[in-house]
């Protein structure tokens, strides 16, 4: 929890002073949504080509809450692509259990469609686990409000008392009036592991974006073992 407040702070800080100033600063994403999960995203331009997105999140999990932060180092090589590297901490709170991991991802939209893939391998301690993980993001406009998208994300756990594939599915509508900040999302997530039952459920989410929306998503290949209580075993 402490880690999270310092540094949702300093997103939101960092932002507000950067938006007086029009000087790197993009844009940034506040979300909730139903399952008690929110999240903060800004991002910001280092150069004409360089651009650094700073991500804060607290999720739900067995045995307490899940704090994330997350920095995404890209470079812009053109309007309609992005690409570079990611590097994500979690901490559950009131527990000595951590996961880091690193990968790269990219981002590339044509007309009114947007794609995003990431790559990437982590470790988590207690427990010696060890994962790599690959996940893909599409994004289609349906109108100048709505739009769909749709995500999936395959880890592979191994090196500790647990040995399985887990799989994440989600599909959205999404609801935003142009030119303006608040946006609602309904939508559907399935999570999957390896010799525990499936998990799915509906979701409703709201979010406010000033500036420019943050390209990178941030799933997190651990979620279906934060929830189950299988990290740090």
């Amino acid at each position: 929890m402490p880690r999270l407040a310092l540094v949702s702070l300093f997103l939101l800080n960092s932002g507000a002073s950067a938006q007086r100033s029009l000087i790197g600063f993009e844009g940034a994403t506040a979300a909730l949504d139903s399952t008690g999960s929110a999240d903060l995203s800004a991002s910001y331009l280092i150069t004409a080509h360089h651009g650094l997105q700073l991500d804060a999140s607290l999720d739900p999990a067995s045995g307490g809450s899940l704090a994330s932060a997350a920095a995404h180092l890209y470079l812009i090589p053109n309007n309609d692509r992005r690409y570079g590297a990611i590097v994500r901490f979690s901490d559950i709170d009131n527990a000595p259990i951590w996961s880091i991991e690193a990968g790269i991802e990219g981002v590339w939209e044509r007309e009114d469609t947007t794609f995003g893939p990431r790559a990437g391998a982590g470790l988590a301690r207690p427990g010696a686990l060890d994962y790599i993980f690959a996940s893909a993001a599409w994004e289609r406009g349906l109108s100048d409000a709505f739009s769909f998208t749709a995500s999936a994300t395959v880890a592979e756990f191994f090196e500790a008392n647990i040995s399985a594939i887990g799989t994440q599915a989600e599909v959205a509508l999404n609801y935003q009036q142009p030119d303006t900040p608040f946006a609602v999302t309904v939508g559907y997530r399935s999570d999957a592991l390896t010799g525990y039952d499936t998990r799915a459920s509906l979701f409703l989410a709201a979010s406010y974006t000033f500036g420019q929306k943050p390209a990178f998503a941030f799933p997190d290949p651990l979620v279906g073992l934060w929830s189950r209580g299988l990290v740090g075993n």
